[in-house]
């Protein structure tokens, strides 16, 4: 039982699994070579190759998706790399946008397929690194069949870093300030005409007080209390 566990936790070491996709050992990560236990057939002359890697951008910065495509006749599988056009640099950049026909490779930093069903003219979305990494090109290998596969496309299209663009993602200067002020209440120009002469208003002066009335009444009560 010991010896068994022992195997599988090896495997586990050496390659990452995903669900009806891709089996790729480690060490694929550069040489972008399918794996030779699932593919019993040696690469193609890449120059035979039927399918097109291109890339639409010319510049890239953090936080702008690049799209990159690959067009060509119906096949099975791919791998995707963005890598440094500096041969010396063999780790792959940025980040990607998966689908539901893309899985994301975490130990090689690649997109590949997450099932064998047959795909055409593939698009997807690059996310650039948060910093400048010189020239950038994008590196496929494509899976028409089991027996039939091409290594080493190269987009001819390679990407340079934007610093200005980087910049204005970064510190934003185009913000929009709006201020709100109360509005100050109108004062009026002229006076308040009066309602008392208004005739719909007379049914209210019919219940007021009249004051002729009143004081005359009251002159009146003041004579018989003096006589």
């Amino acid at each position: 039982m010991e010896n068994i566990l022992a195997v599988l936790l090896t495997c586990l070491a050496v390659a990452r699994a995903y669900p009806m996709g891709a089996l790729i050992p480690v060490g694929v990560c550069i040489t972008m070579t399918p794996n030779s236990a699932s593919h019993n057939a040696t690469t193609q002359a890449i120059n035979t190759t039927p399918y097109t890697l291109t890339a639409v951008e010319t510049m890239y910065w953090y936080g702008q998706g690049v799209t990159v495509s690959i067009t060509g006749p119906a096949f099975k599988g791919f791998m995707i790399q963005a890598r440094s056009t500096n041969a010396s640099v063999t780790t792959s950049l940025g980040s990607w946008t998966t689908t539901a026909d893309t899985v994301a490779h975490t130990d090689c930093n690649a997109l590949v397929h997450y099932n064998n069903s047959e795909k055409t003219n593939l698009t997807v979305t690059w996310m650039p690194p948060s910093m400048d990494k010189g020239t950038v090109q994008f590196m496929a290998t494509v899976v028409q069949s089991k027996q039939m596969f091409w290594v080493g496309h190269v987009a001819t299209q390679t990407l340079v870093y934007n610093a200005t663009s980087a910049a204005t993602t970064a510190t934003p200067n185009n913000a929009t300030i709006t201020v709100s002020t109360a509005t100050p209440a109108t004062v009026p120009t002229t006076a308040p005409t009066s309602t008392v002469n208004d005739p719909s208003n007379q049914a209210n002066i019919c219940f007021a007080p009249n004051v002729f009335l009143l004081a005359g009444l009251m002159m009146f009560a003041l004579r018989i209390k003096i006589n």
